[in-house]
């Protein structure tokens, strides 16, 4: 299953392989990969190289590792934190903007809003129905930071009545990029009022099975929501260059 490393970026070579075999399913996880002396002899390299390479497998979360005499390198399932924290890392550098967040959510979100009006179960309109009422509250009492974990929640849950782990994680990561920027922003109350009454208008519509309903308040909110906050980033971006000569 592996072969030995030529000496240069040997680390890079190794972790690639060992990738390679997880996500070709020839390890599984939970599966141990081998003992450090069968990886060392078979990649051809030092103990110090092959940790390398491991502990690089264990930041990406594809390996997990055990201490003790029944320890070693073990394949592990990625778990939503590590990717977003890997994306977050890639695009941190890519300038990402409110624009860019409100076109993905354009795309995504109706979907999400219309799957949800076909098949969500009692139990996550009960939360929705729950989220909508602390939002009320925070409202009233100008509890900014609580009202916006609730807007996210209330967009995470019905992406996950989709059942698609690729959007659910998409979704995920999008919200809490406009988390961070809500912080950043710092949008008024009058925004934070309208973002929900949107979703009570879309709860309504999504407990009553109306599917098209359901997409069209999604868009409509989301495209709402999208220029608000990117005009404040805009009125920001404008004010820096006057400040800063002050």
């Amino acid at each position: 299953m592996f072969e030995a490393v030529r000496p240069s970026k040997s680390a890079q070579q190794i972790i690639n392989q060992i990738r390679d075999a997880i996500l070709e399913g020839k390890l599984s996880p939970g599966q141990k990969i081998a003992s450090d002396r069968e990886l060392t002899a078979k990649f051809g390299v030092s103990k110090q190289t092959l940790r390398e390479a491991l502990r690089a497998l264990e930041y990406l979360g594809l390996v997990e590792i055990r201490q003790g005499a029944a320890g070693g390198a073990f394949v592990s399932e990625v778990d939503m934190d590590i990717t977003k924290a890997n994306l977050a890392n890639f695009l941190h550098f890519k300038n990402i903007s409110i624009k860019d967040l409100s076109e993905v959510r354009r795309l995504i979100e109706p979907h999400a809003a219309r799957t949800a009006a076909e098949r969500i179960s009692a139990e996550d309109l009960d939360l929705l129905k729950k989220i909508n009422e602390t939002s009320q509250v925070s409202v009233t009492q100008g509890h900014s930071a609580e009202l916006s974990r609730n807007e996210i929640k209330f967009h995470r849950i019905i992406a996950n009545t989709t059942g698609n782990p690729i959007l659910i994680l998409i979704l995920d990561f999008v919200g809490n990029l406009l988390e961070d920027a809500k912080k950043i922003l710092q949008p008024g109350p009058e925004f934070s009022r309208t973002v929900v009454r949107a979703h009570e208008d879309i709860l309504a519509a999504v407990a009553a099975g109306d599917a098209e309903k359901s997409a069209r308040l999604m868009l409509a909110h989301v495209t709402d929501v999208g220029q608000e906050l990117n005009q404040l980033e805009m009125s920001q971006k404008t004010a820096e260059p006057s400040s800063n000569h002050d």
